[in-house]
């Protein structure tokens, strides 16, 4: 694997100045200081991780930044169908300024993230997020908020949240050693899904007791505890070299580098094709609910709780196994039994097993994905561990891409056909990969 830039080059400044005037600090050669001050964790140590002062305070503000976050969805989404006079159509085109906003700033924020130092991302990016949920909040309870500020809202949000999410996800790699790397990053998966399981009823019975301005006021709460707990983490970390190029050529560099390697290829193409082939029917599970399974309201959110419970069971298997062998092939087989067991559920009319399948669905992507997220970091070089990461997490942005063609798939055709042709495709490709991308086996 290619290392950073020569250490005469690392060292050469102390002090970054971005063209706003905030100030970014530059990384320095030398260990991190919440990774000297304790030697790496025996090997059988499950939580190895946690014992790393520097990724403990990363792991705290992952957990808090994701109950804000899930704040944000919920309490935008109500707040959105109150205001239009409950028009799905106007909710729906909110929710699309958002992920058209995250899918277009993705490219860039990996810039960012390997341009600055990204202690200094997660920091003003947090207390952006503060900033914009406490602003829609005062609005709100001040009754001066408009529909259209909510499209505001909803671009800016997207673009902060992107950067919130994939700079945690970066920074885990800085904050811990090799040793530790992947039970990190497992243990970063289980605080993301922590927070998605209880994050959205937390937000909902919020709005029911405390009204609707009480979920944009909790982010702000969420971020700044997140930012105290950033602030915490020490300054100097093991993030490589920072990038000097012009941000177009460092955007070149970064698109050509993950295109022409062939297992960091795989990887893009492992997160891009469920972003419109498979998660598409994540926000299509009220049409199985209501119009397949008969359950309503109730029955949609126990199903959606099921994918929930499942990734969170994966996960908590993967961080005691610790950091396994064959990466690759359980990242690229898991997407072939995620896939094979929502195509079970789109064809079941049984709640049991509808349950069942999305659990079992959950266990599988949340193993996959994340081996997936250890080998990025791993595979990837130094100077462009930000842009590989922020390209690969690009797949959740394109869930929208897919759930247009899907949802009329749907009318055509059934939410059985409909969503079950959607989700065969991804299934062949990854049979496809699996058979055939040895780079990525072999990883």
């Amino acid at each position: 694997m290619t290392t950073g830039r020569p250490l005469a080059r690392v060292t050469h400044e102390a002090l970054h100045l971005s063209e706003d005037g905030l100030a970014f600090e530059a990384p320095v050669a030398a260990p991190a200081a919440g990774l000297v001050e304790q030697p790496a964790p025996p090997r059988q140590d499950r939580i190895g991780a946690l014992r790393l002062r520097d990724f403990r305070f990363l792991f705290i503000g992952t957990v808090t930044s994701g109950y804000g976050q899930w704040a944000t969805m919920i309490g935008l989404g109500w707040l959105a169908y109150v205001l239009s006079g409950e028009s799905a159509a106007q909710l729906a085109w909110v929710v699309a300024v958002g992920g058209a906003m995250r899918l277009i700033s993705a490219p860039w924020i990996g810039v960012v993230l390997d341009r600055y130092h990204r202690r200094s991302v997660t920091v003003w990016s947090t207390l952006a997020s503060a900033a914009l949920g406490l602003g829609l909040g005062l609005l709100v309870l001040t009754d001066l908020v408009a529909f259209w500020q909510l499209y505001v809202f909803s671009a800016l949000e997207g673009i902060i949240s992107s950067a919130n999410q994939n700079v945690r996800q970066t920074f885990v790699y800085d904050v811990t050693t090799p040793d530790t790397l992947s039970n990190a990053i497992a243990l970063n998966a289980i605080a993301q899904n922590l927070s998605r399981i209880s994050g959205p009823p937390l937000a909902g019975a919020m709005i029911g007791l405390l009204g609707t301005a009480s979920p944009f006021l909790f982010i702000a709460v969420m971020m700044l505890i997140a930012t105290f707990f950033t602030l915490l983490i020490s300054k100097t970390t093991r993030q490589a070299a920072l990038d000097t190029d012009h941000p177009l050529r460092s955007l070149w560099v970064g698109l050509r580098y993950v295109m022409t390697d062939r297992p960091m290829l795989g990887l893009l193409l492992s997160g891009a094709v469920p972003g419109i082939f498979l998660y598409p029917y994540i926000p299509l599970l009220p049409v199985f609910a209501e119009e397949v399974l008969n359950t309503g309201a109730t029955g949609y959110g126990l199903l959606a709780a099921s994918v929930g419970w499942g990734s969170l069971t994966g996960l908590l298997v993967l961080s005691w196994l610790g950091d396994v062998r064959h990466k690759g092939a359980i990242a690229i087989w898991g997407l072939v039994f995620y896939a094979t067991a929502l195509i079970v559920f789109t064809q079941s009319t049984v709640f049991v097993l509808s349950s069942a399948m999305l659990v079992v669905a959950g266990v599988f992507h949340g193993v996959a994905f994340t081996v997936a997220q250890i080998l990025v970091q791993v595979l990837a070089r130094d100077e462009m561990r930000g842009r590989a990461t922020s390209l690969f997490q690009m797949g959740f942005s394109l869930m929208p891409v897919g759930a247009i063609p899907m949802g009329m798939a749907i009318e055509a055709w059934g939410a059985a056909i409909g969503v079950g042709g959607f989700i065969a495709v991804a299934w062949l490709w990854f049979l496809f990969m699996g058979f055939f991308w040895r780079s990525l086996l072999r990883a």
